[in-house]
């Protein structure tokens, strides 16, 4: 591990500079914590081998990619700070542009793609003014972007993220004007270690959780009011979320009944009342089961769908998604990230099964990166969505079209 950590990792199965094969640019996930493009789970030679060049590249993370402070903003000429890690994955993307047809890659034909804080990170590229241009396409994976989720908040508004900040400079005994320069003497090890982190938002209660800005720069405004005015770039895109993303993610909430009604009251308001109704709870093991499943719906499902309806409103090629397939001798479903055991090949326990699905996925993600259009390898035809229908593919042994919730 170094600070020095700006590299990027390229597959290609070209002979030749001059093949112009399609580009797929992976943002990876792990709550803009302590996950890194160059682990061994972002292995690109399943994809590259259907024919795309694939990209992984790094991206600051924790404090060294999203600490904002009020006097990093001011040495910034767009009052901007905090966005350190999406910046970073825009120099990848300025990057492919200017290399990557000496791999044999298109630069006019790449698709982003990316899963939870990547999947996230895709969703932002999609509403920020700083990305046009850089990318044709795009696939989130279980990316939220709610600034104000049911149990995730995505964004810091500008003044949550300095005080977020100032804080975490305090903690390390730097206050004042110069604190900023005081912290500057500290070696990377040292900023890294006070930053505690945690995938699971229950766990991060008392943490300081270091994520995207509203800076006003590389983010204009909220997301949701940016997709909800249509301030996007309409390319074609695939979205969706697993049938069980909140199951690994709210372990650790520990809350009794009372402290679970609390909790609701105080993210929903009043719609408490509606969602307590739909999901109630009689136990502790039974608040763990719906904190679960309030997360998959509102914090993961819903925002797919939100999106993709946005997109939909101004570009037909909009495909959403929701992967159920439970992996063999898991007991979580199909739990968050469990699609990229199968999209990058891990070696997980196989059955003609697993192997098919995750055939058919890779199928899917590169047919769409060649195409806009993911159909053509099923017996069943992935329908556009649209609002009226809101139909989406369930991934599982068996691709289904479906509807609804």
């Amino acid at each position: 591990m170094s600070e020095d950590c700006l590299y990027l990792n390229v597959w290609t199965p070209a002979q030749r500079a001059d093949e112009k094969l399609p580009v797929m640019v992976f943002f990876y996930g792990g709550a803009f914590g302590k996950i890194a493009g160059t682990m061994p789970l972002y292995n690109g030679t399943a994809l590259a081998e259907k024919g795309v060049v694939v990209v992984t590249p790094n991206y600051r993370v924790g404090a060294l990619g999203f600490l904002a402070h009020p006097q990093l903003a001011q040495e910034s000429p767009h009052n901007s700070s905090g966005n350190y890690g999406l910046l970073d994955q825009i120099a990848a993307m300025q990057w492919v542009q200017r290399n990557i047809g000496a791999f044999g890659g298109d630069p006019s034909r790449v698709t982003i793609f990316g899963q939870s804080a990547g999947g996230e990170s895709v969703l932002i590229h999609l509403v920020s003014p700083k990305t046009r241009g850089l990318f044709q396409q795009a696939i989130s994976e279980s990316g939220t972007f709610w600034t104000n989720g049911a149990e995730i908040d995505s964004l810091n508004s500008k003044s949550d993220a300095d005080t977020i900040g100032e804080g975490f400079a305090q903690s390390l005994g730097y206050s004042g004007p110069d604190a900023i320069r005081q912290m500057r003497n500290l070696s990377y090890q040292e900023i890294e270690n006070a930053t505690p982190w945690s995938a699971s938002p229950f766990q991060m209660v008392n943490s300081r959780h270091f994520e995207p800005t509203i800076d006003g720069w590389v983010i204009p405004d909220s997301p949701d009011t940016l997709y909800r005015l249509h301030r996007e770039n309409p390319v074609p895109l695939i979205i969706g979320s697993n049938a069980d993303d909140g199951v690994t993610l709210s372990a650790g909430a520990n809350m009794t009944v009372p402290e679970y009604t609390t909790f609701i009251q105080n993210r929903f308001g009043k719609d408490a009342g509606t969602v307590l109704a739909r999901y109630p709870a009689n136990s502790s093991a039974e608040v763990q089961e719906r904190l679960a499943q309030i997360m998959t719906t509102y914090d993961f499902f819903d925002a797919a769908k939100f999106v993709a309806g946005s997109m939909a409103d101004l570009n037909q090629s909009v495909y959403m998604y929701r992967y159920s397939y439970a992996l063999p001798g898991q007991p979580y479903g199909a739990f968050h990230g469990s699609e990229l055991f199968l999209l990058f090949r891990l070696p997980v326990p196989q059955d003609p099964e697993t192997t098919r699905v995750g055939d058919r996925m890779i199928d899917l993600w590169t047919r769409f990166a060649k195409t806009g259009n993911p159909n053509g390898g099923m017996n069943v035809t992935w329908s556009q969505y649209n609002r009226s229908t809101s139909q989406y593919l369930d991934i599982n042994g068996t691709m289904t079209m479906m509807s609804g919730d």
